[in-house]
């Protein structure tokens, strides 16, 4: 089998990785030639292809910025053989379902695998990255079964657990469940500035913000790309922390205890799914 990988960041680049076996030829195309020489430096891919070459593989990954999705899936639609499956690593699925549902190639299967580093480039790539997370796809109603049954087999042998649902499922609740958190570690870094202490944070300031430093550029894209599920998911915090902080200046402990009640009891229902 010939796995083609348009992209070769950290997410291109731990496919490559992943999928190195001796029965699969894994080519890699970027328009940055910084990004092939350190993939291929790390033997994430076998050899370097022009797009055109990568699109004729059995299966292509790509992973590309979110806003460069859409015309890399139209250039290597134009190049690719009709029985070449075609799937993308994007964490909005806005532009991409847009697109499928407007050209209908059933060869396309929308991907998001749920994992990555706080780092990026395949200098960070790794054989491990994507095992034991999920891996979420989202095959509309003329989506071929059997190429989202080949993507299902590839997710698998990198160690992910495939999981099926509709493309707008799929922001809502990766707006809370990802991008949300993003947020979230952002602001608290900025907080931090504001400290006129030596830092004496412990292990929960390192849990909540080890993403607090991602790449401006590439996180820009995303918030966008999701912007109205990801503001939605914003004003359902404020939501709750603003009952929480009306508690708080109100010296009501019965709320305060009741927000963490509440919290502990869908931490457990979270644990136990």
């Amino acid at each position: 089998m010939t796995i083609g990988i348009v992209g070769l960041g950290l997410i291109g680049g731990s496919i490559g990785l992943a999928l190195r076996e001796p029965d699969r030829k894994i080519m890699g195309y970027d328009p940055n030639p910084d990004a092939v020489r350190v993939a291929g430096d790390r033997f994430c891919i076998d050899s370097v292809g022009t797009l055109d070459e990568v699109s004729q593989a059995d299966v292509v990954f790509l992973a590309v910025p979110p806003i460069y999705v859409v015309s890399a899936l139209e250039a290597v639609r134009k190049a690719k053989r009709p029985e070449t499956v075609v799937t993308d690593c994007t964490s909005a699925k806005n532009a991409m379902a847009d697109w499928v549902m407007k050209i209908k190639d059933p060869t396309v299967v929308i991907g998001h695998p749920m994992a990555g580093h706080e780092n990026s480039g395949a200098k960070y790539a790794s054989a491990w990255m994507f095992r034991g997370a999920k891996w979420i796809l989202c095959p509309v109603s003329f989506t071929d079964k059997q190429a989202v049954r080949q993507v299902e087999s590839l997710i698998k042998a990198m160690g992910a657990s495939p999981v099926r649902m509709p493309p707008e499922l799929h922001d809502r609740q990766i707006a809370t469940l990802s991008h949300l958190p993003h947020a979230i570690a952002g602001a608290l870094v900025q907080m931090q500035e504001d400290l006129a202490a030596e830092d004496v944070s412990g292990g929960s300031w390192r849990d909540l913000t080890r993403v607090g430093g991602v790449d401006p550029n590439l996180w820009t894209q995303i918030f966008i790309e999701n912007r109205i599920e990801l503001a939605r998911a914003i004003g359902d915090l404020e939501s709750r922390l603003g009952t929480l902080k009306t508690a708080l200046e109100t010296n009501d402990d019965k709320t305060v205890r009741s927000f963490f009640d509440r919290a502990k009891k869908a931490k457990k229902a979270f644990e136990i799914k």
